[in-house]
């Protein structure tokens, strides 16, 4: 900026001038700001050094950081893959065992396979283990037992136009048709119809046919249906050279014929129509034969087995209007008779000493005629007499008798019992008619004395009956040494005494006792007391030291516990721990329960023998609104 008044040059000279002035103050001012910006580039190169620094260490700090999250999740990855490793492994090895098992299973002989076919009642059921493996499947095809039972039959789902009947007998013409086609016998062919008339009459001579012409060993017909339409049994089975086993059901028997079975074992006969002409030309014509059952056949009046050197056992069962049976056979075993109610059959038995095995149910057989009887059989090894209503006195003495069993002899008013090795008794009825001679060595027996309806249900407390004192002495005759339990059934309640030499028997009508070895595990012990009888009581009486009832106590908590101890979702197959909805340990000193049973309990001593009570809800007592305890 130029002065007003001056000139240029001198302008010139003045600015020199003054430069020259100012010179060293300018020097040291711009010396100051060199430094401060020294300082300041110092400064932030030591705090950018810093940061640096800082952040090298955060890099470094969060390398690793990385590292070690990347060792732990590679240990976890190891780890992981050790473990699935090892389930691999442990998959790998349940694999190869059920593989193992499996193969196992598969490398069984054929006859072996077979016969677990053949248990397979439905030849369809049969049919569907072919798809457990290649082995099974052929053998299948190749399987000798062909059953089909129309009772289990049912049609394919979405099958339209053919009924359940003809597509059960396409069934049987496909399976026997493929059979054929492969050259393959037929061990056993058995078959079950639900409906018959002539067309079904028709294909059944054609599939007995077929089967007989291929060598058939065991022919099983049963024809489940009402009224007189029977099965006219065809004539080519009875020329069968193979046939070793014949049953027949709703079958006549009616056309006179040359009868050649050399090899026949088994003949079971049920509802059938057949005289003795032919049952003579029958058993005659088999000399091999073992086996022989008549059960409900009309017909017959008398029955004559001529000698059979190889007969073992014979049962006939309500044969209607069966008069007489004479038996010659020398190696009998065993002999079951059922006779019907009106009645009278003679039994004549000739070189029959070898028999073991004698079941009556004869309502008309008298003192005389079974006295006859037993004394003829010298090595009876069981006697069991049911309902045999004429019956009143009776002698039974043996040395080899090792069971015995009077049930439903209502008459009966005395049996004197002289059988010092017998193991096993079993005794039904309303009063206690019999008396041992010797002393009892018994290893088990049961007892049910008197009706057991809720109606005749009350204690003898004034005076005991004198069946009651009779059961009183038959126990106390019991070689106690043996270590018996003893199990009382009676109404709605049990009651198991693991000591049968402190009884404290309720005194009431319907009792079923049942005396157990002591070796009897407590499992089972409960399974044979509550299996069939779902009582609402139970009770224990045992000595004071005794472990018994806290054995019990656990089994009945088990059993609450969702058991898994039967699969079938059928209810008669159901075990007690199914049925059984709650079980609990009662103090009979505080339950305030007034019935009968429990006032009983209440009273008895308990000195030298604990009881304890259980209360046992189970579903049928629960659907009915009846409970043990008020």
């Amino acid at each position: 900026m130029k002065r007003k008044g001056v000139s240029s040059t001198a302008q010139d000279e003045i600015g020199a001038t003054d430069l020259t002035t100012q010179a060293p103050g300018i020097e040291r001012k711009r010396k100051k700001e060199f430094n401060t910006i020294d300082k300041n580039i110092e400064q932030q190169k030591q705090q950018t050094t810093e940061n640096s620094d800082s952040l090298d260490k955060s890099i470094t700090q969060e390398a690793g950081i990385r590292r070690k999250r990347k060792r732990a999740k590679s240990y976890k990855n190891d780890k992981r893959g050790k473990r699935r490793k090892k389930q691999a492994a442990g998959d790998s090895n349940g694999m190869e065992k059920r593989v193992e098992s499996m193969d196992r299973i598969s490398r069984l002989p054929d006859s072996i396979i077979h016969h677990i076919l053949s248990l397979i009642r439905c030849t369809k059921g049969a049919a569907r283990t072919s798809v457990l493996s290649k082995r099974w499947k052929d053998v299948w095809t190749s399987l000798s037992v062909l059953t089909f039972d129309q009772r289990k039959f049912q049609k394919p789902e979405g099958v339209q136009g053919k009924s359940n009947n003809e597509m059960f007998k396409d069934f049987i013409d496909q399976s026997l048709r493929s059979h054929l086609e492969r050259n393959l016998g037929i061990n056993k062919f058995e078959l079950h119809l639900t409906s018959y008339d002539r067309e079904v009459a028709h294909d059944m001579e054609q599939w007995v046919g077929l089967a007989t012409e291929n060598n058939i060993k065991e022919l099983g017909l049963h024809v489940h249906t009402r009224g007189n339409n029977l099965y006219n049994f065809p004539r080519i089975v009875f020329a069968s050279e193979t046939l070793t086993g014949l049953r027949l059901q709703r079958c006549k028997l009616e056309t006179l014929c040359t009868v050649k079975l050399p090899r026949l074992q088994k003949l079971y006969l049920r509802d059938c129509n057949v005289d003795e002409q032919r049952i003579q030309n029958i058993i005659s014509s088999c000399p091999l034969i073992e086996d022989l059952r008549l059960i409900r056949c009309s017909g017959l009046k008398y029955l004559r087995i001529p000698s059979l050197l190889k007969l073992d056992r014979v049962e006939v069962h309500y044969c209607r209007g069966l008069k007489k049976i004479e038996i010659k056979a020398a190696n009998l075993q065993t002999f079951w008779y059922c006779g019907k109610n009106r009645t009278s059959c003679k039994l004549i038995f000739i070189d029959c000493e070898s028999m073991k095995r004698l079941t009556l149910e004869d309502k008309k057989m008298t003192d005389n005629q079974f006295r006859d009887l037993f004394f003829g059989f010298p090595l009876l090894e069981k006697l069991d007499l049911t309902k045999c209503l004429e019956l009143k006195n009776i002698r039974i003495a043996s040395h080899q008798l090792k069971r015995l069993v009077l049930r439903g002899c209502k008459n009966l008013q005395g049996a004197e019992i002289d059988t010092p090795n017998l193991l096993s008794f079993e005794y039904q009825g309303d009063e206690m008619p019999f008396s041992f001679l010797n002393p009892i060595c018994l290893k088990e027996a049961k007892l049910s004395i008197g009706p057991a309806s809720a109606g005749q249900f009350k204690f003898y407390i004034e005076r005991e009956p004198l069946w009651f004192k009779k059961l009183r002495d038959f126990l106390g005759k019991l070689d106690h040494n043996r270590g018996f339990k003893l199990v009382v059934r009676t109404n709605k309640n049990v009651i198991i005494y693991e000591d049968l030499r402190e009884l404290l028997l309720p005194p009431v009508h319907g009792l079923k006792l049942e005396i157990i070895q002591s070796s009897v595990g407590t499992e089972e012990l409960l399974d044979r007391s509550l299996q069939t009888f779902h009582p609402e009581t139970l009770s224990i009486v045992s000595p004071s030291s005794s472990e018994f009832p806290k054995l019990v106590h656990e089994k009945i908590i088990e059993s609450k516990k969702d058991p898994t101890c039967c699969t079938s979702n059928h209810s008669n197959n159901k075990c007690w721990r199914h049925s059984m909805k709650f079980g609990k340990r009662v103090n009979l000193k505080r339950t305030k329960s007034k019935s009968g049973w429990i006032t009983w309990l209440k009273s008895c001593p308990t000195d030298l023998f604990d009881i304890t009570c259980f209360n046992l809800l189970n579903q049928k007592s629960d659907k009915h609104g009846r409970k043990a305890y008020s």
